[in-house]
């Protein structure tokens, strides 16, 4: 008995090592999102996928974190991202508009994140950067992205390798601008992904899905 335990402990105890250094999630498995914090009507669905069957769907008015530390890690993050295209060129909010974000969140749940936002003064409907603080928004800006001109998957990597370093890069090609310089509001590391659905704008809310994530990350103390 005392074996059988001893075992278990350390298959589990590998488990985690393993998840907190590296790891792919696909949402091939329905189940997985017990192990998340969940707010509203998030789930696994079917209705877009970049690869395999399903992808996570975050619909308006909905909020996902996934863990991967009890503790603050620095590392790299890579999301592909459904955009279903719905607020374009000719179709826009009406009013100012959070709609949906996603990327990093720390263990104070200070977020980094790019967030498909409609201000008045942007004068365009693009994505952009915001970073939070003691649960206030800062520094709204444009990261100089160009939407899809139709629903398209795109890949975005968030890199934050220390406390000095802070990025961002779309497709794999274009540094997306805003973030290195905002290093002060986020240079902790992050212990966490987010994903939010936005505001609920009836016919014109967005449908944005996830998938194919990638977590490589380390403590901090290595990562020095």
């Amino acid at each position: 008995m005392l074996r059988r335990m001893v075992l278990t402990i350390m298959i589990v105890s590998l488990a985690v090592s393993m998840y907190a250094a590296k790891v792919t999630e696909g949402f091939e498995d329905k189940t997985i999102l017990k192990n998340w914090e969940i707010e509203g009507d998030v789930a696994i669905s079917g209705g877009q996928k970049h690869s395999g069957k399903s992808a996570l769907f975050v619909p308006a008015g909905a909020k996902a974190i996934l863990r991967f530390g009890a503790e603050n890690k620095y590392g790299t993050v890579t999301i592909w991202v459904y955009d279903s295209y719905v607020n374009n060129k000719k179709n826009k909010p009406g009013k100012e508009w959070n709609g949906p974000y996603f990327g990093l969140i720390n263990s104070d749940d200070d977020k980094a994140v790019e967030i498909l936002a409609w201000k008045t003064w942007l004068s365009v409907l693009n994505y952009n950067q915001v970073f939070t603080a003691e649960n206030q928004w800062f520094s709204i800006g444009w990261s100089g992205l160009k939407r899809p001109e139709a629903a398209a998957w795109s890949k975005f990597t968030f890199t934050f390798p220390n406390d000095k370093t802070l990025g961002l890069t779309f497709n794999d090609e274009k540094e997306v601008n805003g973030w290195p310089e905002k290093i002060e509001f986020f240079n902790k590391g992050a212990n966490g992904i987010v994903f939010g659905g936005g505001q609920d704008i009836k016919d014109k809310n967005e449908t944005f899905y996830y998938d194919d994530i990638e977590i490589d990350v380390k403590d901090a103390a290595k990562a020095k």
